[in-house]
């Protein structure tokens, strides 16, 4: 099936859908290249961004500068 047939079909993925899709699209050309994910490497190594308090912090302070700069005040 040619990619333009797909095309609009993925378009009309909800959200979820396109990131699930995104998700088994990088699996699939990570194991075709012999790359091997960060998740599967060790099991310290799957502490993502969203695992850290520090990350979680910077992420608070910059959606904070952020609002700050769109409307004048923190939130």
């Amino acid at each position: 099936m040619p990619i333009t047939e797909i095309l609009p079909i993925l378009k009309d993925l909800s959200y979820s859908d396109k990131l699930l899709l995104l998700n088994f699209l990088v699996t699939a050309l990570l194991k075709e290249s012999g790359l091997t994910p960060l998740d599967a490497q060790s099991p310290g190594a799957s502490q993502g961004l969203h695992d850290s308090f520090e990350a979680a912090n910077i992420l608070a302070q910059a959606l904070a500068e952020e609002n700050m700069e769109k409307h004048g005040r923190a939130s």
